[in-house]
C-alpha cells in the first residue's frame, strides 16, 4: 500500500531496480517549469501556471518548445525510513524529449521524500519534434532507496584516496 495506482500494474512496469510510472488521462500546458514548495501541491501551481487542459485518452499530441504537466497514474505512501528518485528511461532520450518527475511540496526535480505522501506528477518539454502520448505511456522510471547514501567530501577521499574537488587527483 506504500505504491497505489488508478489501475494495477502491468507486466514489465515492475524492473529489478525501479518502477516505471505510466502517463495519466489528465495534462496541462503550461507557461513555464515550475516546482512545489514546501507547503504547496503540485495543483495549487497548476492553478497559476496552467494555460489549459488536456485530455489524453484519445491521445494527444505534446509540441515542441511547449511545457506540459501529467498527472501519474501512481501515487506514493512512503514509510518515514524510504525516500525516492526518479530519470527518464532511455526511450525518452531516443524521442528527445526532456521529462522530469515533480511530487507536492518537494523543492527538486526527480527526488521524493521519505515519508511523502500524494500524487506524482511528470513534466515533459518535446525538445526536437511532437510526441503523441496517451495514458499508461511510461516515460519516467523510480527508484526507492533506505536510509542514507550519500557522501560527504571527506567520506569520498577516504574511500577511494583521491580529492573530488580536484578532478579526481590522488592525493598526496
Amino acid at each position: 500500500r506504500q505504491i497505489t495506482a488508478e489501475t494495477d500494474l502491468i507486466d514489465g512496469q515492475v524492473q529489478p531496480a525501479s518502477l516505471d510510472l505510466r502517463l495519466g488521462r489528465r495534462a496541462w500546458r503550461v507557461r513555464a517549469s515550475f516546482l512545489a514548495r514546501k507547503g504547496q501541491s503540485v495543483a495549487d501551481r497548476l492553478a497559476e501556471f496552467a494555460m489549459h487542459e488536456i485530455d489524453l485518452a484519445p491521445g494527444a499530441v505534446l509540441e515542441t518548445g511547449c511545457v506540459y504537466v501529467v498527472e501519474l497514474m501512481e501515487s506514493l505512501a512512503l514509510p518515514a525510513d524510504v525516500h525516492a528518485a526518479a530519470n527518464a528511461k532511455s526511450s525518452t532520450g531516443r524521442l528527445d524529449l526532456l521529462t522530469r518527475l515533480i511530487a507536492d511540496g518537494t523543492p527538486e526535480f526527480d527526488r521524493v521524500d521519505a515519508g511523502y505522501r500524494g500524487p506524482l506528477y511528470a513534466e515533459i518539454s518535446p525538445l526536437t519534434f511532437s510526441v503523441l502520448v496517451r495514458p499508461g505511456a511510461r516515460l519516467n522510471q523510480i527508484r526507492f532507496s533506505k536510509g542514507a547514501a550519500q557522501l560527504d567530501d571527506d567520506a569520498l577521499r577516504a574511500l577511494h584516496g583521491v580529492d573530488p574537488l580536484v578532478n579526481g587527483e590522488p592525493l598526496i
